[in-house]
């Protein structure tokens, strides 16, 4: 994955608005709506982490399964995660080493993967609880990295994810990442206008990650 590759989806976007396909246009017009009802307050952090897994599964072709018995790490997990500066690099406590901070968010991964029996499942719900450290992750994402089908059991290792996060912080670090980050926003709003959507700001996550989903053309 690189940048070079990444910015042939420009073009993609400024011609295409996906009214052909109404599962991505739904994906377009629900994406804001989920953002904010994940951000509302809550009356309790179980009550804000059972609300965000519910509006994953949402966008997931799986119904939620939560094991009660990993809720309650999960829920601090989700919350720790609700507190990450909001940056595009994956990053932790200030004061934390790189090693610390990776350490630190596989913990959290697994913590939240092991309630829902799904890593795909967790990266939604941390990119509901901070859309500009978590992306999204899942098979087409990994197919796109790997050129080759993700098993089922390379999808079930929250190092894989973090494998991707750390792709992410390689390319924002990127001195023609503004750039793009630039076009690609400005021909994702030319596309919400296309279909009458209310313009929303993109993280950098979602940015690299809107960007593979244009150019695996699912």
């Amino acid at each position: 994955m690189n940048l070079e590759h990444l910015y042939s989806a420009v073009e993609l976007v400024r011609s295409g608005c996906y009214r052909d396909n109404p599962r991505e246009a739904t994906r377009l017009r629900t994406y804001p709506v989920m953002i904010a009802a994940a951000a509302a307050p809550a009356a309790s952090q179980t009550e804000a982490f059972l609300r965000a897994a519910c509006l994953a599964y949402a966008w997931m072709p799986e119904r939620v399964r939560i094991d009660q018995s990993h809720l309650e790490p999960a829920v601090a997990a989700f919350e720790a995660a609700r507190g990450y500066p909001q940056s595009g690099s994956p990053s932790g406590p200030q004061t934390a080493s790189d090693a610390e901070r990776a350490a630190l968010h596989e913990r959290g991964i697994d913590a939240i993967a092991a309630a829902l029996s799904s890593v795909v499942g967790a990266s939604m719900v941390l990119h509901l609880a901070a859309p500009g450290v978590f992306p999204i992750w899942d098979e087409r994402i990994e197919r796109f990295r790997l050129d080759e089908e993700p098993s089922p059991y390379h999808m079930g290792q929250a190092r894989h994810y973090l494998a991707f996060m750390e792709e992410i912080h390689g390319l924002t670090a990127h001195p023609l990442f503004l750039t793009f980050h630039n076009e690609f926003c400005t021909a994702y709003q030319a596309r919400l206008q296309r279909l009458r959507i209310s313009p929303y700001p993109l993280t950098e996550p979602k940015v690299v990650e809107a960007a593979i989903t244009e150019l695996t053309g699912e």
